[in-house]
């Protein structure tokens, strides 16, 4: 998917891969290439943000729409563009002013917008549409962050507990679930338990796939204690049992072994991100701060 965002350090409309965005989708990792066309590319291809393994810059955002396709994000932003050049007419200085800034008085509001009858009725027009899709995102948006939320609170080892096999202690959160388990994966049996519970799970394509499967297996708490070799003080991940059966269960929904290791290691690295996420200072499911739209207040709506 990607996203129609505005900078705030700029007020500039651009599109963004939804996978750049925090989850709050109140920050957007962005490239550091100067080149606008090596821009397009990363955008167009929804690339890892990150550059030879360090994660690009976070810049604050205002996040208006999101496209299942890069041709409907790019329409979008066309559109809101047009929105700001008709509005220049009216505020030559800070058009999106107006978009922010509602009149103290009520009575002023005809008199704040003497602009032709078509361009007005094409401002109303789009702002009708976009608060419609805001409002459903921002439902959506809070039922994840309610979901995050849970998860986050004391006791949320029993996360996914709904639809795990009582027999299956998962997710791990500690290293002596980690070492029970690794015992009872020496048992055929109870290997092909764990695999089957694993290949059962969603996900389309090797990103997908992996992610549902970590975040099933251990919490970001104890994922924290590992990388990949081992490096530094943290724990080998790679030498554990439990790889070999993400691995067996990732390769019957047609994932290599060589995407496994790959998107495992991803995961690994990216869990710090993930439990500053889920602070709940950030995580608070209080309204979404939508400015642009005090025009529509205004206006009657």
């Amino acid at each position: 998917m990607y996203a129609v965002v505005t900078l705030q350090d700029s007020n500039e409309f651009v599109v963004a891969a939804s996978n750049w965005l925090t989850l709050d989708k109140t920050q957007c990792h962005w490239p550091s290439f100067r080149s606008p066309e090596k821009i397009s590319e990363a955008v167009k291809n929804r690339l890892e943000p990150l550059t030879a393994g360090i994660p690009w810059d976070v810049l604050k955002i205002h996040c208006h729409e999101e496209c299942d396709t890069l041709e409907l994000a790019q329409k979008e932003t066309l559109r809101m563009k047009r929105v700001i050049e008709i509005l220049k007419k009216q505020n030559p200085e800070n058009p999106q002013e107006m978009f922010k800034t509602p009149p103290l008085d009520p009575s002023t509001s005809t008199s704040a917008f003497r602009m032709p009858t078509n361009d007005k009725d094409e401002i109303l027009q789009m702002l009708k549409e976009i608060k419609s899709k805001v409002n459903k995102n921002s439902t959506m948006l809070h039922k994840l962050l309610k979901e995050k939320v849970s998860d986050a609170a004391p006791g949320s080892k029993s996360t996914h507990s709904k639809d795990i096999p009582s027999n299956l202690n998962l997710p791990l959160a500690s290293h002596e679930d980690l070492e029970k388990t690794e015992q009872e994966l020496k048992k055929a049996v109870q290997r092909k338990k764990y695999v089957k519970y694993l290949s059962g799970l969603g996900g389309f394509g090797p990103k997908a796939v992996i992610k549902i499967m970590m975040q099933k297996v251990l919490t970001d708490d104890l994922a924290k204690e590992f990388n990949w070799q081992g490096r530094g003080e943290k724990r080998p991940f790679s030498r554990l049992g439990l790889v070999d059966i993400i691995k067996e269960a990732a390769s019957k929904k047609k994932v290599t072994e060589k995407e496994c290791e790959t998107e495992i290691k991803k995961h690994l690295s990216y869990t710090a991100d993930r439990l500053c996420r889920k602070k709940p200072r950030d995580m608070g499911p209080g309204p979404v701060k939508l400015d642009e739209f005090a025009l529509l207040n205004d206006l009657g709506f």
